[in-house]
């Protein structure tokens, strides 16, 4: 098994374990299925014993009947669905007794008991029924009788052998599931076991790897790695740490000789920067009284320049915010003119609608005219209803539901004559809000056209504002050709600065960023230990 990788080993004992509690599952359920089955079987045969034992009470019935009325056809035929339905339980009691002979043997014996002495009494009476009842009636108490308590105790005695069968099937069932509970558990202890040897077999060497790693990341790389024999994960990852490690030791190695080559070289481009540092002061003596006046003249050509923004921002976003708000003026104006339109229109629907409300109380006049001759027909009705006595009653229930009738309609054309009537108030009113509102656009309109020649004037101001702002310009083209001259001048001392400072600069760098490389090289270095 060395030859085997970690996962063929983990699915080797997955699949122990998972055959080992399939085989203890097994055995439970078979315990369980032997008691479940014990169970039914007992529930089955006392309850097709009791059947019998019921068809036997049933001919014992029909037999009485037969006595007391032995032409009583209806008794006979009793006897002789009981002996069909006896005769088919038994046979039905057979199968469930196949493999049960103990329990064959005694329940023959109740079979034969009612073929040759209870049938043959039963035979014996509806034979003497019909020709001497009396004669029927002392064989039926001094033999059938006595053979019915002798029927009755073997089935008593067939009930209890059937417990007892039962209970012993049940028992055996018991212990077949507590010796399956023990091989179960057996069998779980026994993969517990062989998953701890499993995991220790597999701990072991890695705790062994664990071990020396944790020596060599403190800095020992002398520490020998533990060997592990097989070709699995764990034989691997031994072999390539080992190849990391020595790999390791070879770079810390060239790493230690390259500090005293880095030592040397932060010293030579030390004194270059001396001398670079030297010429960069003397440039930037020069530089310095030279910017003074250049500050002078950058100052007051930012200032002109501010100025001159400002300006031409200010009226660029004046002549815009004008036009703007011009168009917008345009907008309104032609707004206005629509929402004026359409509240005539609006006035026009409103007439049409007052003009329907009209019509509907024209049509409620008449409905509620209709309802009083509806009302005074139906008191006529009532009254000839009256005249007509009993014959007359029905029509009158009809005649006081039609009055009722036309008393709630009259009612309703009260409401809906309301109704119509605050709705042509408020289309009055509305007509009269429209009218003001359409008085109120109207003086918008004019209000926008004030407005809009308004904006024209200073839009006109704006525009004269730019030969002010031409005469700023040139100005400051004045200054700026006196500032470029004297830019000229800087630019030739300021290359040179610059090109002296970038120069010390970069030695700077380089002596700080070597310096630091250099002092992280001998920290890092100093914790590894490559030779005893």
């Amino acid at each position: 098994m060395k030859s085997w990788s970690i996962a063929q080993r983990l699915f080797a004992l997955v699949g122990f374990v998972l055959l080992l509690v399939i085989a203890g599952v097994l055995v439970l359920l078979r315990a369980d299925r032997h008691g479940v089955t014990a169970g039914d079987q007992r529930d089955a045969v006392r309850s097709t014993a009791a059947a019998l034992h019921y068809t036997m009470l049933t001919a014992s019935d029909a037999m009485r009947g037969v006595l007391l009325e032995p032409g009583n056809q209806i008794e006979r035929q009793r006897k002789v669905s009981s002996d069909e339905d006896f005769d088919r339980l038994a046979a039905a009691m057979r199968t469930m007794l196949a493999d049960l002979p103990e329990l064959q043997s005694i329940f023959a014996t109740i079979v034969d008991s009612d073929q040759k002495k209870l049938n043959v009494d039963e035979d014996r009476i509806l034979e003497l029924a019909g020709k001497d009842q009396a004669a029927a009636l002392a064989f039926f108490n001094s033999t059938y009788l006595p053979d019915r308590k002798i029927q009755d105790s073997l089935i008593a005695n067939f009930l209890e052998k059937v417990d007892a069968t039962t209970a012993a099937m049940v028992d055996r069932a018991i212990a077949e599931r507590r010796i399956a509970v023990g091989v179960l558990a057996a069998l779980c202890l026994l993969a517990l076991v062989g998953g701890i040897i499993f995991a220790r077999a597999l701990a072991k060497p890695l705790i062994a790897l664990t071990q020396s790693t944790v020596l060599m990341a403190k800095g020992d790389l002398t520490v020998a790695l533990p060997t592990h024999e097989g070709s699995d994960e764990i034989a691997q990852l031994t072999a390539s740490f080992e190849q990391l490690v020595n790999a390791l030791r070879a770079f810390v190695t060239d790493v230690q000789h390259s500090g005293v080559l880095v030592s040397t070289s932060i010293t030579e481009i030390a004194a270059t920067a001396k001398q670079q540092q030297a010429t960069a002061n003397e440039v930037a003596a020069t530089t310095t009284e030279i910017g003074a006046t250049a500050k002078e003249i950058s100052a007051t050509g930012r200032d002109l320049a501010q100025t001159v923004t400002h300006v031409n921002e200010s009226a660029q976003q004046t002549s815009v915010l004008a036009d703007n708000g011009r168009e917008a003026l345009g907008r309104m104006d032609d707004t206005m003119r629509r929402v004026s339109e359409a509240a005539g229109g609006i006035n026009s629907r409103l007439t049409v609608l007052n003009d329907k409300a009209a019509n509907i109380g024209s049509v409620v006049t008449t409905i509620a005219k209709v309802a009083d001759q509806t009302n005074l027909l139906s008191l006529n009705a009532a009254i000839e209803a009256e005249k007509a006595g009993e014959y007359g009653r029905g029509f009158a229930v009809v005649a006081t539901e039609i009055r009722r009738l036309a008393d709630q309609t009259a009612a309703a054309t009260v409401d809906i004559e309301q109704l119509v009537k605050e709705i042509q108030s408020a289309v009055t009113a509305g007509v009269m809000g429209m009218d003001k509102f359409s008085e109120e656009v109207r003086r918008g309109v004019t209000d926008v056209e004030k407005v809009a020649s308004q904006l024209a004037q200073i839009i006109q101001h704006v525009q004269a504002i730019n030969p002010r702002i031409q005469s700023v310009s040139e100005g400051m083209q004045a200054q700026s050709t006196g500032a470029e001259q004297i830019s000229q001048a800087l630019t030739q001392l300021g290359e040179a600065a610059r090109q002296t400072a970038e120069s010390l600069r970069q030695s700077n760098e380089t002596v700080r960023s070597l310096d630091e490389a250099a002092r992280g090289l001998r920290s890092g270095i100093e914790r590894f230990k490559v030779e005893n």
